[in-house]
C-alpha cells in the first residue's frame, strides 16, 4: 500500500518518519530540508501534490490550519487532482471540526473518504511512537485505517464520527492551555513569596496540583531556562479560539477558557506568533515581577 504524507514540520516530520520503515512512503513539503530528512530515512520525494495523490492509496496531511488543508486538497494542483475513488485522506492537523466535516463532504463527491486523526503528546512522543491519536471516522472506516495509524503509535482512540477527532483535540488543547497558565500562576505566587521555583515545582508535583506539564516540562525545562518545548504560542491560541467558538455556538460556558484565550493573545502581541508556547512563562514573570525562568532568559 502506497502512503503519502504532506506537511513535514515540527509534528508532521516525526509522524511521517514512523510510516517510512517497511512501506512505500511519498512525501511533500515546501521546505526542501524537511523533505530531505524523510528521503534519508527511506521515503520518496513527490514532485507535487496531485502527483503524490495519484501514486498513493492513503494520503496524510499535517498542516497548521484546516484552511491550509482545504487549499492543499482543492486548489489548482492540489491533491484532488490525483485522488482516486476509494482512496483515504487522513488529516492530522489540529483542525476545526466544522471545516473537517465540510471537507469530508466534498471529498465524498469524489468517492474519497476523510479521517481526522490529530495527535497529542509533542514531537518527542511522535518520534518514539507513543503519541496519542484521536480518530474521527465511521466505525467501518476506522477499522480500515487503524492498522496504518498503529504504525505511528498503538495509542489509538476512536472518538466517533467525522470531525470528532478534531473536536476532542481542541478540548484537549483547551484544558492543557488552561493548566499551563494556572501552573505558571501558582509557581509565580510561590516564587514571589520566597520559595525557589524548582522547589515549588517539586512540592506541587507531590500534591493535588500535580499535572503532566508541571512534571514533564515546568520542572525539567522551564525553571532551568529551556523554553524550546512544544509548538508556537500562536497555534496554541488558534486552538483556544476554535474551542471557545464551539462553546459559544453550543451554549457551553467556557469562562476560564475564554480568559486563557485572551492571555495567549497578549503573549502573541508581546512575543510574536511563532514564539514557543512555553515562553508564556516569560509573560508570567513580567506580570508578577518574578524570575521563575532564570534571569538571563527573562522577558525583554
Amino acid at each position: 500500500m502506497a502512503i503519502g504524507y504532506v506537511g513535514l514540520g515540527n509534528m508532521g516530520g516525526p509522524l511521517a518518519a514512523r510510516l517510512a520503515p517497511g512501506g512505500d512512503l511519498r512525501v511533500f513539503d515546501l521546505n526542501p530540508d524537511a523533505v530531505e530528512r524523510l528521503v534519508a530515512g527511506g521515503a520518496t520525494a513527490a514532485s507535487g501534490l496531485a502527483h503524490l495523490a495519484a501514486d498513493c492509496d492513503v494520503v496524510f496531511l499535517c498542516l497548521p490550519t484546516s484552511a491550509q488543508v482545504r487549499a492543499a486538497i482543492f486548489e489548482d494542483g492540489g491533491l484532488a487532482g490525483g485522488l482516486k475513488p476509494g482512496s483515504i485522506v487522513v488529516d492530522q492537523t489540529s483542525g476545526d471540526p466544522r471545516e473537517t466535516r465540510e471537507i469530508a463532504a466534498r471529498l465524498a463527491e469524489l468517492e474519497v473518504d476523510l479521517v481526522d486523526a490529530p495527535v497529542s503528546g509533542g514531537p518527542l512522543r511522535a518520534a518514539e511512537g507513543t503519541i496519542a491519536i484521536m480518530v474521527g471516522a465511521t466505525a467501518q472506516l476506522y477499522e480500515r485505517v487503524a492498522p496504518i495509524l498503529g504504525r505511528i503509535s498503538p495509542n489509538l482512540f476512536h472518538a466517533g464520527g467525522p470531525g470528532n477527532g478534531h473536536l476532542v483535540k481542541l478540548v484537549n488543547n483547551l484544558v492543557s492551555g488552561i493548566i499551563r497558565w494556572a501552573t505558571l500562576e501558582g509557581v509565580a505566587l510561590a516564587a514571589k513569596h520566597g520559595v525557589e521555583p524548582g522547589r515549588a515545582v517539586e512540592i506541587m508535583s507531590a500534591g493535588g496540583a500535580r499535572n503532566d506539564w508541571l512534571v514533564a516540562v515546568m520542572g525539567p525545562q522551564v525553571v532551568r531556562g529551556d523554553l524550546s518545548n512544544g509548538f508556537s504560542v500562536g497555534l496554541a491560541h488558534k486552538d483556544l479560539k476554535l474551542a471557545c467558538e464551539l462553546g459559544q455556538e453550543a451554549g457551553v460556558p467556557l469562562l476560564v477558557g475564554n480568559v486563557t484565550r485572551e492571555i495567549y493573545r497578549m503573549c502573541i502581541n508581546e512575543m510574536g506568533f511563532d514564539t514557543k508556547v512555553d515562553s508564556t512563562a516569560l509573560m508570567m514573570d513580567r506580570l508578577a515581577g518574578t524570575h521563575v525562568v532564570p534571569a538571563e532568559y527573562r522577558f525583554a
